[in-house]
């Protein structure tokens, strides 16, 4: 009796260790995933800028803007593990056509640039625990700064696609006595490039 009792308890002690055992591993895991997020988290956050400062530097240099851009990568630490999450963000650049009211002066030659942002986020052993995306929106000149953060794709505030050219508010010159109006906000390059001798019609 004695030994079934023994082995009894044995049984239920192994039972609490395995139970111990499987508690710690999700644990592990859930703070992996949550550092995973949080590394995901960050690449996006902070790509946009780096995708600004590189496109702005192309412009200055009158090279490609839209040129292919090598992954970023970065380690997080997990615990006493100085680089147990490895982050590679991939990015992709194409012309956009979101908010066509630019301003398109020879001199300004505005446009705008979307990029296209994906995080993996992997573990020690490689293995993908976190793939994270992202959309966001460059406005792009011909003078400094060359480029600007304009937001993520979803969020950006832009205005939908217009043939017309102008700013997003529309101002109007008008003379009081000929009536002659001209428009105070056209960007198209032949009315705002050339400089007229002609007075303002009396």
């Amino acid at each position: 009796m004695t030994i079934l009792r023994a082995l009894f308890f044995a049984a239920v002690a192994a039972a609490i260790a395995q139970s111990f055992a499987a508690l710690a591993l999700t644990l592990a895991r859930t703070e992996s995933l949550h550092a995973a997020r949080a590394a995901a988290r960050d690449a996006l956050g902070a790509a946009p800028v780096t995708v600004q400062q590189i496109v702005a530097s192309r412009i200055a240099l009158g090279s490609d803007p839209l040129a292919a851009i090598a992954p970023v990568v970065s380690c997080a630490s997990l615990g006493a593990q100085p680089c147990a999450l490895r982050t590679t963000t991939s990015v992709a650049l194409r012309p956009s056509g979101a908010g066509a009211i630019l301003q398109n002066n020879a001199i300004v030659a505005e446009a705008r640039i979307e990029i296209s942002l994906r995080s993996v986020v992997s573990d020690s052993a490689g293995s993908a625990v976190v793939v994270a995306h992202r959309l966001a929106l460059l406005r792009t000149f011909a003078e400094p700064p060359y480029a600007s953060y304009e937001g993520d794709a979803e969020s950006a505030g832009i205005a939908p696609s217009s043939l017309t050219a102008g700013t997003l508010v529309n101002v109007i010159y008008r003379n009081a006595k000929s009536g002659a109006s001209i428009p105070g906000n056209v960007w198209s390059t032949a009315p705002a490039a050339q400089p007229s001798l002609t007075p303002w019609p009396q």
